[in-house]
């Protein structure tokens, strides 16, 4: 296994812009900057930099990760939702051009953390980037983490399935992503479709329950069911199972009776500038 080593970050922003200027003939200035110790970039005119979501292991309440999502700071589009953003691109080209600069600015951020917080760091891939790049997947972006010094084996990488998209498409991506050691996600399983068959075929590391399974007051028996028998069955798979999108105690228990093994939502923790210390959280700490 590749050991992690330690760049100055200044020295990274450096070579990152120098690379940026290289590939993308449009930039006319650094993508880059350092701001009060955290990595900006800048993308038309916007200021995107990282939150960072915990995710916490059920069993032993300690938080074991960290989900990035990516936060415009200033420009036309602050204030808007990841997905907003990534619809803003022009073409397919700087759709994959923002994917990777956006994967690349968290992969710094997450740098600064590491030391402290450790664990892993949970990337999402946007569906769009399968379709436009059809082989070599994780190969630019193991290069990436090279330079900041980590390893596939502290990423998780996220990846939406809504059931329609060819299924060797989706899985030939997965197969690459896992043969160069990262961990992957199906992300929102549930809210397209639930099918087991399509799942196992997939074969992903880990399952992300859809929020509209959690169940809110009222319907709360009922996400129970649903969820302790769609556990049970993921977790045949062989992979892992979240909860996320948790707001309240209740649906809390419910997540913790039904037996899946990761929780995440606003109930944990809120995206945040800094990662949280992999250590227990308190029932007040959550609140």
């Amino acid at each position: 296994m590749p050991t992690e080593t330690t760049v100055p970050l200044t020295e990274l922003v450096h070579y990152f812009n120098k690379r940026n200027r290289l590939v993308c003939s449009a930039a006319d200035e650094d993508c880059f900057a350092i701001v009060e110790g955290q990595v900006q970039a800048r993308f038309r005119g916007n200021v995107l930099t990282t939150l960072f979501q915990p995710v916490v292991e059920r069993a032993s309440g300690h938080v074991i990760g960290h989900e990035a999502h990516l936060h415009v700071v200033t420009g036309e589009w602050a204030g808007m939702a990841a997905q907003g953003v990534f619809l803003e691109t022009r073409d397919d080209q700087e759709l994959v051009y923002l994917d990777r600069l956006a994967r690349t600015l968290h992969a710094l951020n997450f740098l600064q953390e590491r030391e402290q917080h450790g664990g892993f760091l949970a990337l999402n891939i946007h569906p769009q980037l399968l379709r436009a790049v059809r082989g070599h997947h994780g190969h630019a972006f193991e290069a990436t983490l090279a330079r900041c010094g980590l390893t596939p084996e502290r990423i998780v990488l996220e990846l939406s399935d809504d059931g329609f998209d060819k299924l060797e498409c989706i899985r030939g991506a997965i197969d690459a992503y896992r043969e160069r050691g990262y961990r992957v996600a199906i992300d929102n399983f549930g809210r397209h479709t639930a099918c087991l068959d399509r799942l196992e075929a997939l074969a992903p590391d880990v399952v992300k329950l859809d929020r509209s399974l959690i169940g809110h007051a009222g319907h709360l028996s009922l996400a129970k069911r649903v969820i302790t028998e769609l556990s049970g069955e993921i977790r045949r798979l062989g992979a892992q199972v979240v909860g996320q999108c948790i707001e309240n105690p209740l649906q809390i228990q419910v997540a913790q009776e039904a037996g899946v093994d990761w929780l995440q939502g606003y109930r944990l923790g809120r995206p945040a500038a800094h990662c949280l210390p992999v250590v227990r959280l308190r029932p007040r700490e959550a609140a």
